[in-house]
């Protein structure tokens, strides 16, 4: 079974390129912890980095969702502007899953993407007021 979740985040006050700047940094953590202790700890490899487009896709390569039957996870984390002050972080989980392990597609959503999402936002909007 294919599936995917998809978040939208709205940012005001601060440019696709303001965002893109913390996001398309390799060193940022793609994912927090899932609430699932199977899934806590896992590999993943940058599929994409793409500056021109403002796209980062991650996919788990060892352990997390594979390990609880998961054929494929894959996040994606897409910056598209809206205007010089504002743009949406598009946030999507996309799985591929066993057939005989449907019932954890449950586990799949984009809540700690949203978090991400929603405290980069408001760490650069704090900054640009202390500047």
């Amino acid at each position: 079974m294919r599936g995917h979740v998809t978040n939208e985040f709205d940012v005001v006050g601060a440019s696709a390129y303001e965002i893109w700047a913390v996001y398309g940094d390799k060193n940022l953590p793609t994912m927090s912890a899932a609430s699932n202790l199977a899934c806590s700890k896992w590999k993943e490899k940058f599929v994409t980095m793409d500056d021109c487009k403002m796209v980062k896709q991650v996919q788990q390569i060892e352990g997390g969702f594979l390990g609880v039957g998961f054929k494929s996870h894959l996040s994606t984390m897409e910056i598209v502007p809206k205007d010089k002050d504002s743009c949406i972080i598009k946030s999507t989980v996309t799985v591929d899953i066993d057939s005989q392990s449907e019932a954890n597609a449950s586990f799949i959503t984009v809540d700690s993407m949203y978090g991400m999402a929603r405290a980069i936002t408001k760490y650069l909007l704090d900054n640009k007021a202390k500047a």
